[in-house]
């Protein structure tokens, strides 16, 4: 399901677009095209090392997506299952880096994993947030993060994140 979802500008706007992402997660995360998937990721992997299976999961989106921008003007947020299901249609889907994050998000957590959304901000503390990407972790108090950013390097994104807004789908 793709939506169009109007967006308040500065942190207000993104906060109300990650938490609108957390919950696309939360309705597909048990869909079988998410679930299923998820489980064929990691596969003979075990359930003990989820750096490994974020790691897994991380390379499956970096190898079936591929960049693009959502319309001028318009902020598209479109749910994991729909996504998944374009994936394993035709191979590959094309989408900007909310929908990346949104589908990592859901595939993590179907199998028992931590996420948390990322929005990061470029150029000084007071800057807008440009991006996103999800973090998958073991589901203890303090886990180490995978970082599932394979959109960055083709919007031209500098590095350097000078301000990063966390929200723990």
């Amino acid at each position: 399901m793709l939506s169009v979802t109007p967006v308040a500008s500065g942190d207000m706007g993104t906060k109300f677009t990650l938490l609108t992402m957390r919950g696309l997660v939360a309705r597909d995360l048990l869909k079988p095209e998410i679930r299923l998937t998820a489980m064929d990721i990691v596969s003979g992997m075990g359930g003990k090392d989820g750096v490994e299976q974020a790691e897994a999961i991380r390379d499956w989106l970096d190898a079936h997506t591929e960049f693009l921008r959502d319309p001028n003007g318009v902020e598209l947020l479109e749910g994991p299952a729909w996504t998944a299901r374009r994936i394993l249609t035709h191979g590959r889907a094309y989408l900007d880096c909310d929908a990346v994050a949104t589908l990592g998000a859901a595939l993590g957590k179907s199998i028992g994993l931590r996420a948390r959304f990322i929005a990061a901000a470029f150029g000084g503390p007071k800057s807008p947030c440009r991006h996103v990407w999800t973090e998958l972790g073991m589901p203890v108090a303090r886990p180490q993060w995978v970082d599932l950013d394979v959109t960055r390097p083709a919007q031209g994104l500098p590095a350097s994140v000078s301000r990063k807004l966390p929200v723990e789908v």
